[in-house]
């Protein structure tokens, strides 16, 4: 029992080959995957919310769309910062430990251990989503298709992070080139090449006010997950982490921020509203390329990416269960590390969770959502505050000729 205890060393920490490393592409693809992949479901959450006040809150959608995409530049130029500060990963819970308190950083983790649950639940419900709207007949298998997905995530996770990056490399690149083909189609055709037919998702009327407006907002950064999964996996890059690290944090904001206002334009000049069973992304692809060959092309990318963008979380919770074993917050069985580098017990504990939420919402990505924006603004929330004091300490210590202290908190 005693072997199977993380060992501390007061040596330099081991040097990791740089094959094992990730490098400015990979990290984005098996780290940003739940970010860039939530244009599926981001846009969709706004329209849903807006679709309850008519076209006159349809016509409201970019409007909220270029408020959460300033969020998200806020937000990239923060987690750079907090890659400088905190090269060992850790994110919003390494931040709160040194510079908020003890209790401040058990908060962040919760809510960061939430949010990874959620991406996989959400990311596979999404997917499937994509699926079964270019196919209606598997419709009954939603819950099925969804826990069969998962158990493959999760057995492919368990082979390690670099192997499954290297993976995703080529469905990130097919996806993201569709979602731009669809854009700039979009934008050049006068009127749609296709309309969806079907039954209205929204009934309810509502006038538009400062509440729905602020509902809309919320729901929208759901396409905000993810953005922290590279501050919290900066060890896994290759040398030098850190600047490996910013600049994939970087060329993520500006293909989800330059995604995200494209389908958000698309919207608004097609006047699409939501339907049963169809995700807007489908309709607006549809619109954009007809029902074609292109058509099933980006439906296909967009399950296969929607698919593996529970990687993000899969990078990110065993490095956070990691840092909580080691603070004494976790059985240590967590800390053990196979030869891989793979932390399986986060790994399985991550599945587990995910198939039960999965479940528990009958495959129904529109049910999880919503349950994201807790865990997004209380993560980002306290990230930010800890890097305001973050600042504060190095300003003073650099002014005194002393550094900041970095000792650990202990539960």
């Amino acid at each position: 029992m005693i072997a199977l205890l993380p060992r501390r060393s007061s040596g330099p920490a081991p040097i990791v080959p740089h094959r094992r490393g990730l490098t400015v592409s990979t990290g984005l693809a098996g780290l940003s995957l739940d970010a860039m992949a939530s244009v599926s479901y981001g846009p969709e959450a706004i329209v849903l919310v807006l679709a309850t006040a008519g076209g006159l809150g349809l016509g409201m959608t970019l409007p909220v769309t270029l408020a959460i995409a300033a969020l998200l530049a806020v937000l990239i130029a923060s987690y750079r910062q907090v890659i400088a500060a905190f090269p060992n990963g850790g994110g919003a819970y390494a931040v709160a430990k040194h510079h908020l308190g003890h209790r401040t950083s058990l908060l962040a983790a919760a809510s960061l251990i939430v949010d990874y649950v959620l991406n996989v639940a959400v990311s596979i419900a999404a997917g499937v989503a994509a699926l079964t709207s270019a196919f209606p007949a598997l419709h009954g298998y939603t819950v099925w298709i969804c826990l069969a997905v998962l158990v493959g995530i999760t057995a492919l996770n368990l082979l390690g992070i670099t192997e499954s990056a290297r993976a995703f490399m080529v469905p990130t690149a097919v996806f993201v080139a569709g979602i731009f083909v669809v854009i700039i189609g979009g934008l050049l055709r006068t009127e749609p090449a296709a309309v969806t037919e079907g039954t209205a998702a929204v009934s309810e009327i509502h006038t538009v006010g400062v509440l729905l407006l602020l509902k809309a907002f919320s729901s929208g950064c759901a396409a905000l997950t993810g953005v922290e999964a590279i501050a919290n996996a900066v060890p896994s890059f290759q040398e030098p982490r850190v600047r490996r690290a910013q600049r994939a944090e970087v060329a993520l904001g500006l293909l989800l921020g330059t995604m995200l206002i494209g389908l958000a334009v698309l919207i608004e000049k097609f006047s699409l509203r939501p339907i049963e069973g169809t995700t807007v992304l489908s309709q607006l692809t549809e619109a954009a390329l007809g029902h074609g060959v292109g058509y099933y092309i980006v439906q296909f990318a967009t399950v296969v990416l929607l698919a593996l963008a529970a990687n993000t979380s899969y990078g990110g919770l065993p490095t956070l269960t990691r840092l909580l074993a080691d603070d004494n917050c976790l059985p240590h069985r967590f800390a053990v590390a196979t030869p891989r580098q793979v932390y399986r017990y986060g790994v399985l504990t991550l599945g587990a969770s995910a198939a039960v939420l999965l479940v528990a919402a009958a495959g129904n990505m529109n049910a999880l959502v919503p349950l994201f924006a807790i865990g997004v603004f209380v993560g980002f929330t306290i990230a930010q505050t800890g890097m305001v004091r973050h600042w504060w300490q190095t300003r003073a210590a650099v002014g005194g000729g002393e550094s900041p202290s970095t000792d650990s908190a202990r539960c």
